[in-house]
């Protein structure tokens, strides 16, 4: 999630500081790991369902390259327009996955799609239902989940209740941070 609000509302609740650290966590724990995963990094907004910050096969190689990175989240989240691309941004990245030249080639049960996103779909009159059909819409077996990192009340854990079971989770705190992306990994990884 690289919207607006993520930049207006850091001063709040320091989500786009999350979002960051999250991207920061899975960055530099697949450095070194190339030759066993594969990711990517797109980010959405009110702009765009999918903005790319790292393609499959080009992770970035040291910690100037994931500096620019991160540099590139914050300032597109800064000047985007208003709006929200959650649900187009997953069922993008569920085809990113199980595509051409990617899910052909490995196991697209393998495959996990992890959403980070502010929790700010009521404001876009977007229903958690939608979300979570959008996240049973693997064709080929493709894992798919949603952290949660921000919330205005409880919106964060009322929309994890209508997602599927244990694909939601709600991470209000960095230091939980690779509690969750862990327990994603390796249950998946094993």
């Amino acid at each position: 999630d690289c919207s607006g609000s993520m930049y207006r509302f850091n001063g709040h609740d320091e989500r786009l500081n999350r979002c960051l650290e999250a991207t920061t966590l899975v960055m530099e724990s697949f450095d070194g790991m190339e030759r066993r995963f594969d990711y990517s990094i797109v980010g959405h907004s009110g702009d765009s369902k999918c903005i790319p910050f790292v393609e499959f096969g080009h992770p970035p190689k040291n910690p100037k390259d994931r500096l620019r990175i991160l540099q590139r989240m914050v300032a597109h989240s800064q000047f985007c327009i208003s709006g929200d691309n959650t649900l187009p941004a997953m069922a993008q990245a569920i085809v990113d996955v199980e595509g051409p030249g990617f899910g052909e080639e490995n196991n697209a049960d393998e495959c996990i799609v992890i959403g980070v996103s502010d929790a700010n779909l009521a404001r876009y009159g977007i229903h958690p239902r939608e979300l979570g059909k959008i996240m049973k819409s693997s064709a080929n077996g493709a894992k798919v989940y949603c952290v949660f990192i921000a919330s205005f009340g409880a919106e964060a854990e009322s929309i994890t209740r209508e997602l599927p079971i244990g694909q939601g989770f709600v991470c209000m705190q960095t230091s939980d941070l690779p509690r969750v992306l862990r327990h994603i990994l390796t249950s998946q990884i094993g």
